[in-house]
């Protein structure tokens, strides 16, 4: 079973977002991010965190509707989503994507891509979609193949230190495994070369972010019955 964790932050306009969605997905509203799934016709089936950006009308209608609430206090030392993606891990949850966690706040955005790599989520597939982007982390011994088109953007970012024995296939400028130094801006705005990329790390963390380059009519004309999601393996 997919775990949809919708945030609230800024999603990106449009209908995008129900590319992510499917019949049967647990859904899981971050404080306001909770009315933000009522906005698109979605009732979470539970609603996590201070619940201080909720509206009192969007939670009435949630607890109309019998969800869970799992209230956190104002004061504490993890974000509401940090507490979405730990109960989603807890709950078993394999294949978790992540909605409006971009936009608004520099700082709960940077921090938001950054859970990516929590040591729980690890051995799990997790990414943040938002309009035509989408993110994921790598971590040593994994790959991720990219399903897109050519000219679509596939930037790597080491977190945390070097991230050594990387080797990208698909790509206008291959990397073949290599060592991408923390902090410096080699593996921005690469682009993939064909329908499929490869991303494969041997030591370290890469942030994988793929920046789709049409528009969702396009896409699906090209890839119509196909799964849109980049895939996730560990070795």
């Amino acid at each position: 079973m997919r775990t949809v964790i919708i945030a609230g932050g800024q999603p990106h306009a449009g209908e995008g977002w129900r590319r992510w969605v499917q019949q049967g997905d647990r859904i899981i509203g971050v404080d306001g991010g909770a009315s933000q799934a009522l906005a698109w016709g979605l009732v979470p089936h539970v609603v996590i965190g201070d619940l201080d950006s909720l509206p009192s009308p969007a939670r009435a209608v949630l607890e109309a509707q019998g969800g869970q609430f799992l209230v956190h206090p104002r004061a504490k030392d993890e974000t509401d989503l940090e507490l979405a993606l730990s109960y989603a891990a807890e709950q078993g949850a394999d294949d978790i994507v992540i909605l409006g966690a971009l936009g608004g706040r520099l700082d709960h955005t940077l921090a938001n891509v950054l859970l990516l790599a929590l040591p729980q989520l690890a051995r799990r597939s997790v990414r943040i979609v938002d309009g035509l982007e989408e993110a994921l982390v790598l971590r040593s011994g994994q790959d991720v193949l990219l399903r897109g088109l050519p000219g679509d953007l596939v930037s790597l970012l080491p977190l945390g230190g070097d991230a050594h024995g990387v080797t990208a296939t698909g790509l206008a400028w291959p990397l073949r495994n290599e060592t991408l130094r923390f902090a410096f801006s080699r593996g921005v705005s690469n682009e993939m070369t064909g329908a499929e990329a490869t991303v494969v790390v041997h030591e370290g963390l890469v942030l994988v972010v793929h920046r789709h380059m049409v528009v969702e009519e396009e896409r699906v004309g090209h890839q119509r019955g196909d799964h849109l999601a980049s895939g996730f393996a560990g070795r």
